[in-house]
């Protein structure tokens, strides 16, 4: 599988042995003014050129050398030089880093004099085309406050097509300030959306003794993913959506009976939420009290949600509060819910980061659950995946009341990225497989329904070569009642309403009317999940007890109607079968009391 997730660089620039006529160096000798401008060929090849200015702020002291550190190793070309002529450089590879050394030809002395030097090279690991996207990643820089300016523009080509966010903006339409670089760097995508292909397996089985009904979840819509599915292995018996928007594949299955299932879907993922699409909320309660692992009650949380009131101020806080432990990611890690990663947040992944949010969010009264999926990353360090099985990734979701949609968010990648922004934005790479919200565990998501001892991965993700289509909905409509009914006596039937298509219908209006009766049922379905149905019970009771006739059922459904014709039977047609009985019994009888008088008379002469 090619690169499919950039690296983020972070670039360590110190002066390096300063050569003094007095003292050693010590801080605030020197100030330095930075203008790096990264110049993106349509290749991805980025020729990066740090023009500085170091300025004395002493008498007696200059600088000699200059060494900046790279994380990567794609770095070729490189040219330095100074007033004079060209400079010295040296440079060495180790544990995936470049050193570049630079040794200046000028020595200038003198409280005031300046040094001015330009640094090129061409570095491979600034813009990274993944599948359909362009990412282009800029480091940020540590704080330091010898550092005067640091000011960076970027160009990019055309061909990159159009931007899809860029984090933080530009101050002035054209350069980043220092602020903004010692604040996380820059980060930029171009293009529209990113199409994935997906195959995932699912073991389900009833461990019982009488039979069972299982669910997988599968992939859902949100308002930034499309997912379409092109095949299911064997078919479910239905497809529900839940109150969280998770899809529940559902099968039957017999005492001590197994099922391999898989499922294959094609998904579109968007930086910008769907024209239209909005997450309704009838109950805020559900996803503000507490679960297990949001423990909103405990004195701890409730006092934070009294400081930070606002989503982008708890997540801001839990970036900051816990630190990534990589080596828990190395063994089975075990969930350990907000309240604890507070007492050891030097100790915490993906889960901890999410668990804190949801808990001080729902005890702040924001609304708010936790999405588990997949999401692209070729750097484990700086965007890592923390859930063991199939190496999924978990990112809390808040509700936007204003725009009526669930907001992701990633609070780890902000702490393992050193501060990028994924709070206004997250990326193209992260797949929802199940929301948890009305509960903090169910339902498991792809990659969690494994079979024993199985050695090779349930979930399979990659970047589509084929152009999203999203294939037209259509619903079906089936009506089940009796041919025949009787006037005066209630009668029961089914209108199933079923998507035919791997594709969710954002809207199913359905009128159900009948006549003679006067029955009138309106039912809107949002969000219908592909190959999912509706089943809608109706009862009626034809009137005009001594006269029959005809009826009929109308169903409409986004336009489309369909019709079910039925016979009313007069209610005296319950009684026409018993009075003839009866009336035969009757002739019978008198027929039989009439032949033993005979009988009694024509023995009785003899």
């Amino acid at each position: 599988m090619n690169n499919l997730i950039k690296k983020f660089l972070f670039i360590c620039l110190f002066l390096y042995l300063f050569i003094p006529i007095g003292a050693v160096r010590a801080s605030g000798e020197f100030q330095a003014d930075y203008d790096v401008q990264y110049a993106i060929a349509p290749s991805g090849n980025s020729i990066v050129t740090q023009n500085i200015t170091l300025t004395n702020k002493q008498t007696n002291l200059y600088p000699q050398k200059y060494s900046i550190v790279l994380d990567t190793t794609k770095i070729k070309n490189v040219i330095a030089y100074d007033s004079r002529e060209i400079v010295n450089t040296d440079i060495s590879q180790a544990d995936g880093k470049t050193t570049i050394l630079l040794t200046f030809n000028d020595k200038v002395v003198g409280l005031g004099k300046q040094l001015p030097f330009t640094l090129r090279f061409e570095n491979g690991d600034i813009a990274q085309k993944n599948g359909a996207i362009w990412e282009v990643n800029i480091p940020g820089i540590a704080p330091d406050t010898d550092i005067a300016s640091y000011n960076v523009s970027i160009s990019v080509p055309q061909s990159f097509g159009p931007n899809a966010y860029m984090s933080p903006l530009p101050i002035g339409g054209s350069k980043w300030t220092k602020d903004q670089m010692t604040s996380g760097g820059i980060s930029a995508a171009y293009g529209t959306s990113q199409s994935f292909d997906v195959h995932l397996t699912y073991f389900i089985q009833n461990t019982g003794i009488t039979p069972a009904r299982a669910e997988i979840a599968l992939p859902p819509d949100t308002a930034y993913q499309t997912v379409v599915v092109t095949s299911m292995t064997p078919k479910a018996d239905g497809v529900i959506r839940s109150r969280d928007g998770n899809w529940l594949a559902y099968y039957s299955l017999a005492p001590g009976a197994s099922q391999s299932v898989e499922v294959v879907l094609h998904v579109d993922v968007t930086m910008h939420p769907k024209d239209g699409y909005t997450d309704e909320m009838t109950e805020d309660s559900v996803y503000t009290k507490e679960q297990k692992y949001w423990e909103t009650t405990n004195p701890k949380i409730a006092e934070l949600a009294k400081t930070y009131t606002t989503p982008r101020a708890i997540y801001t806080y839990v970036v900051n509060a816990l630190s990534y432990d990589y080596g828990r990611v190395k063994d089975q890690p075990i969930r350990k819910g907000a309240v604890t990663a507070l007492a050891s947040p030097d100790n915490s992944i993906c889960m901890e980061f999410t668990d804190l949010f949801i808990a001080i969010a729902r005890a702040a009264g924001i609304p708010a659950r936790e999405a588990v999926g997949y999401a692209y990353t070729t750097n484990s360090r700086l965007r890592p995946l923390s859930l063991v099985s199939d190496v999924l990734h978990a990112w809390p979701e808040y509700y936007d009341r204003e725009r009526k949609i669930w907001v992701a968010i990633d609070p780890t990648w902000a702490n393992t990225t050193g501060g990028v922004n994924y709070f206004d934005k997250l990326d193209f790479n992260h797949i929802v497989f199940a929301l948890h919200g009305e509960n903090s565990e169910y339902p498991y998501p792809a990659g969690f329904y494994r079979k024993s001892n199985k050695t090779t991965k349930d979930v399979a993700v990659e970047f589509s070569s084929q152009p999203f289509t999203i294939p037209e909905g259509k619903l079906s409509t089936h009506i089940e009642f009796p041919q025949l009914v009787t006037a005066g006596i209630l009668a029961r039937g089914l209108v199933r309403i079923e998507n035919t298509v791997g594709v969710a219908i954002p809207l199913a209006e359905i009128i159900i009317q009948s006549s003679p009766v006067d029955v009138a049922i309106l039912k809107k379905e949002m969000h219908m999940p592909p190959l999912g149905r509706i089943d809608i019970p109706i009862t009626l009771t034809a009137p005009n007890y001594l006269t029959g006739g005809a009826g009929k059922i109308a169903v409409t459904v986004n336009g489309q109607s369909t019709q079910y014709p039925f016979r009313i039977q007069p209610v005296t047609s319950y009684f026409i079968v018993p009075i003839v009985s009866f009336g035969a019994i009757l002739l019978v009888l008198l027929f039989l009391t009439v032949h033993r008088i005979r009988l009694w008379k024509h023995r009785k002469k003899h």
